[in-house]
């Protein structure tokens, strides 16, 4: 059995995971130092570093994943019930208007990638509030709030190409 993964999705949870992870630090860097001269870490040696970054490539790997899976379980459903963004879904009329419309595929990755931005911001936002830093704060909000718009946008332009418009 060969199983492919696309370049896209490793990508994207990588990412997402190294974007958490990095706001994580700024957030906590009190707890990232001592974390990192720990004794377990001291006592790891010089010679498993590529173990030690495999893993930490692993790490923000799953991080990331368990970000994307959150938002499709958890966000998405928030965001339909409550009407914030359009949603039709009658996946099998998406994917007969797929094949008629090519760009749904791409509306439809731009939407999953902001919709994944969106909780990977808001957690930050939290973090950043448990933290005290105002200014993370900030700046998360601003960028969750821009991930939501692009979540509207391209939500908004798939449900028009499914009704035909």
């Amino acid at each position: 059995m060969n199983t492919k993964i696309p370049f896209y999705n490793i990508l994207n949870m990588f990412l997402t995971g190294l974007v958490f992870i990095g706001g994580c630090v700024i957030i906590f860097p009190d707890t990232a130092t001592a974390v990192l001269n720990s004794e377990i870490i001291k006592n790891l040696g010089t010679g498993p570093e590529i173990v030690v970054t495999v893993c930490a490539f692993a790490i923000a790997y799953e991080v990331g994943l368990i970000i994307n899976r959150a938002g499709s379980v958890i966000l998405e459903e928030i965001l339909k019930r409550t009407k914030l963004i359009p949603f039709n879904d009658d996946y099998t009329l998406f994917n007969q208007k797929k094949k008629e419309y090519p760009i749904m595929s791409t509306l439809s990755r731009e939407y999953a990638l902001s919709r994944t931005g969106i909780v990977l911001f808001l957690t930050l936002l939290v973090l950043s509030l448990v933290g005290s830093k105002w200014i993370m704060v900030i700046i998360c909000g601003i960028i969750t709030a821009i991930n939501f718009l692009s979540c509207k946008k391209h939500a908004g332009k798939i449900v028009k190409l499914m009704q035909g418009r």
